[in-house]
């Protein structure tokens, strides 16, 4: 028996696998019930590679399947919403006319002093940054992150 929940498939023998991204707003809820190791991609509409690796992530089996062992979310960069995290608010930045930055982003994914797209951030299970990678990953590159977070929920 399985039953949908929005982002989680549950099934009778109690594994949950993730079949796509957890809204960031949810993330520290769903922390709070079963605390589990955080794959973070930040990324914005306009980045053709950002899609390509949302692509990939779709398509990937293995991901599908090692998914339950870790959250994996997402965050548009330039969203306009309020974000909470760690107890702050996190508001976008404007910074043209039609153009800025949520300052949420920079948070987690400023690395050497830039934010690029794609960014790649790994949470432990207290939201603690583990590792940044600004770019694309490739097949193998993100198999070796999915391995890692898998060892990190044990």
């Amino acid at each position: 028996m399985y039953i949908f929940f929005g982002w989680v498939l549950i099934s009778s023998s109690g594994v949950k696998a993730q079949t796509r991204p957890l809204d960031f707003k949810n993330l520290q809820d769903s922390m709070t019930v079963q605390p589990k190791p955080v794959l973070l991609l930040l990324s914005t509409d306009w980045c053709v590679y950002c899609k390509m690796q949302k692509f990939q992530i779709r398509r990937n089996k293995k991901f599908q399947k090692n998914s339950a062992h870790f959250y994996y979310a997402e965050i548009n960069a330039e969203a306009k919403e309020p974000l909470k995290f760690k107890g702050r608010t996190y508001r976008f930045l404007p910074n043209g006319k039609s153009s800025g930055v949520h300052e949420l982003a920079v948070a987690l994914g400023k690395h050497n002093g830039t934010l690029a797209y794609p960014t790649w951030v790994i949470m432990d299970k207290d939201l603690n940054i583990l590792y940044r990678h600004s770019g694309v990953l490739a097949k193998q590159d993100l198999q070796l992150l999915t391995e890692s977070l898998m060892k990190l929920n044990k």
